[in-house]
């Protein structure tokens, strides 16, 4: 079984533009699901997809 792709904190926030801070509020919001990996964050690519599926559909309901 292939393992799904998982991400640091800094590997997130480089991708979508935003500071290292904003992601981990974010995780502390519930609006992004990660895990700990001793004491770092890390987050799935699933989690990832998850995200960006709840962004669209936010923005269709706003009409844009």
């Amino acid at each position: 079984m292939p393992r799904e792709k998982v991400y640091t904190v800094k590997e997130v926030a480089a991708w979508l533009r935003v500071s290292e801070k904003t992601i981990r509020k974010m995780i502390g919001q519930g609006r992004i699901d990660a895990f700990l990996v001793g004491d770092e964050y890390r987050i799935s690519q699933s989690s990832l997809d998850a995200l960006m599926r709840k962004q669209a559909e936010e923005k269709e309901d706003q009409g844009e």
